[in-house]
């Protein structure tokens, strides 16, 4: 039989806890207080949001928080996508399971409801999922988990919201949700009052030392453990950005690069060598994203941003709405809104709590990916590093955005 190879610690990209959570004890410390209400037989007080760009570890954090709450064995967590809960009869199923809860379908509750083949059938009235899941949660506590809920549907995300206050009012339970940027405006949408008994958790990059032990500390965990050079742990870094999903790149990279080499110490040599597939990968990705604003229509806008950004590490509301009123050549103050809220949704911008009206990149590496680069004396854009694909180079092979800004209509 053939040897089983060795398996990467490291697994960027599938939203799966990484071999060290680093950084994040803030979060983890505000959603274990949340839940301690529900483990003392409360509603929590608020419900939890959690929100930021891609990449930055919000489906890591709400694994992290499943497993906690699993481990426990007193509380129910329910884990769901916007895709599972396509309808309000779909929500009810998923969060009062019928083959559980069926009992509570008999003079429990104020309007009729039936089971179906597929779950509850609730004749579309909101109201009854309230009561439901207030019933459901007297029964047996519960955390409710959502992941990318800024694609939520607006009735069912309404609908929603409001079973949690009801429910969290007279039983053990607590709402956690988690998307983009666009998220904070898609529940403004949603309820007027949500924020009123809301926790806002933004989720940024990492700092220096927290970004440093995500990646020592797995690789010193191994047998025979690997460790760094000085200079070249700098150098992996400050290309990462600080950027979680950009660090277990690295650290996938890395670690391959080790075993490759039957390596204990990561010196500049195998960082180079490393860089290579990290750079295959982070290309791919910026690909994704660039075809993603193009899809929307807003790469010419993202490009007067990224230049806007270019010697800036934040932008006031008004200065990025100036950006984005030039790039549009509109000065309607609800479509340059509109645009501004667009490019939130996707994570190209956000506005982290507590930064007043100061907007930041989501990824900034992205905006540098989409400038044009600075002409050199050879012709060629050369990295930061020297190395080709670095942080401030043109990505090798990639496409480049057009700059140029949509015409206004003339109609």
């Amino acid at each position: 039989m053939r040897a089983q190879p060795p398996v990467n610690p490291f697994a960027p990209g599938r939203g799966v806890l990484p071999p060290c959570l680093a950084g994040r004890d803030a979060e983890q410390d505000e959603l274990m207080r949340l839940y301690a209400y529900v483990r003392a037989g409360r509603g929590a007080p608020r419900d939890a949001v959690l929100s930021g760009p891609r990449g930055n570890g919000k489906t890591v954090l709400l694994r992290w928080f499943q497993r906690e709450i699993e481990a426990g064995g007193e509380v129910d967590v329910v884990w769901r996508t916007p895709n599972d809960l396509p309808t309000l009869d779909a929500l009810a199923t998923a969060l009062v399971p019928p083959n559980r809860f069926r009992s509570l379908l008999p003079n429990t509750l104020s309007v009729s409801i039936g089971v179906g083949k597929l779950g509850w059938e609730l004749g579309g009235n909101p109201g009854t999922l309230a009561d439901l899941l207030a019933l459901r949660c007297a029964q047996r506590p519960l955390v409710i988990l959502v992941d990318e809920a800024h694609t939520l549907d607006m009735s069912v995300g309404r609908a929603l919201l409001n079973a949690g206050q009801t429910a969290a009012a007279a039983a053990p339970f607590l709402l956690v949700l988690a998307g983009t940027p666009g998220l904070t405006l898609h529940l403004d949408r949603m309820s007027a009052t949500f924020w009123n008994r809301a926790k806002h958790i933004g989720v940024d990059l990492l700092d220096e030392a927290s970004a440093a032990a995500a990646l020592v500390q797995p690789l010193s965990e191994q047998h025979p453990a690997v460790t760094f050079e000085d200079g070249a742990l700098r150098r992996v870094l400050g290309e990462s950005q600080r950027y979680p999903y950009f660090l277990q790149l690295w650290g996938a990279a890395l670690w391959d690069a080790a075993v490759q080499n039957a390596a204990t110490v990561l010196d500049e040599g195998l960082v180079a060598h490393a860089g290579r597939a990290f750079d295959t990968e982070r290309s791919t990705y910026y690909e994704h994203r660039r075809d993603e604003l193009e899809r929307q229509d807003l790469l010419p806008v993202a490009a007067a941003v990224a230049d806007a950004f270019a010697a800036r590490a934040t932008l006031a509301q008004d200065e990025l709405n100036a950006v984005v009123a030039g790039a549009l050549a509109v000065d309607a103050v609800p479509e340059i809104v509109r645009c501004r809220n667009r490019l939130a949704t996707v994570g190209y911008v956000w506005k982290p709590p507590g930064a007043g009206d100061r907007w930041q990149p989501g990824i900034p590496s992205l905006m540098r990916y989409l400038r044009p680069p600075p002409p050199s004396v050879d012709g060629a854009a050369r990295g930061a590093t020297g190395r080709t694909g670095g942080p401030n180079s043109q990505e090798a092979g990639a496409r480049r955005p057009s700059a140029q800004p949509r015409q206004p209509d003339k109609r």
